[in-house]
């Protein structure tokens, strides 16, 4: 089961809302957690990946609310037009997706209750971290020490529980997926291209009139036939 959350953190002295991808899985109530700026389509695909690779696998079904990073159109009862973008990750991963009906989030209550437990055990007092990437850091570290809680009903704890579930998962992918929005963009004459109202400088000797942008949820790419020339 996969949700969003937004906690507080501070990242280089100022307090900021962070979105939080969430993914648990079901049987062993292992998680996962990855904050990014916002809740951008690109960041929804990065935590995935960032998620696959914790858990060592890949679930063979993962529910969802009807967000837009995946959906594009409830259509009548279960059926969903899913995002394209959305359809080539998940056959590249090669897991099914499941939605609920709209208005009916109890229907992946597990996760929704570990979005709570997330950001009320691994979120307070607020982290205060230099970048998103210790931010990260520390969040995996606090999953990864999860491993030893014990659920209630449960006879062995998460970590335990999580052996038993890995054979189940789909193996992870010879390569992962390239997590990011590919625009062209056209040089200006400040040799600079702007993407989302945003300029980014080139180099002038590196320069040429047509490019290809590559924005990820960390950073943008500028390429030229294909080798990246600048990243911000």
């Amino acid at each position: 089961q996969v949700d969003w959350g937004d906690a507080v953190a501070i990242i280089g002295g100022e307090k900021v809302t962070v979105q939080v991808l969430f993914m648990r899985l079901s049987y062993s109530r292992k998680l996962f957690m990855a904050a990014f700026p916002a809740q951008k389509q690109e960041a929804f695909f990065e935590g995935h990946v960032r998620a696959f690779h914790h858990f060592q696998g890949v679930p063979r079904r993962i529910s969802y609310d009807n967000l837009k990073a995946a959906v594009q159109k409830v259509l009548e009862g279960s059926n969903r037009q899913e995002q394209q973008s959305f359809i080539v990750f998940r056959s590249h991963y090669l897991f099914d997706s499941h939605f609920c009906t709209p208005g009916k989030g109890n229907q992946k209550g597990g996760v929704e209750h570990s979005v709570g437990f997330g950001r009320r055990n691994f979120m307070v007092p607020l982290p205060d971290v230099a970048s998103f990437e210790e931010l990260n850091a520390l969040l995996l570290k606090e999953c990864l020490a999860d491993d030893q809680r014990k659920v209630d009903g449960q006879e062995v704890i998460i970590g335990q529980a999580w052996e038993l579930e890995k054979p189940h998962l789909r193996p992870l992918p010879a390569r992962d997926f390239e997590c990011c929005v590919v625009r062209p963009v056209v040089l200006n004459p400040y040799s600079q291209v702007e993407f989302e109202t945003n300029r980014y400088s080139v180099p002038v000797d590196l320069a040429q009139p047509n490019l290809v942008l590559k924005a990820f949820p960390f950073r943008i790419d500028v390429l030229h036939l294909k080798e990246v020339i600048v990243s911000h």
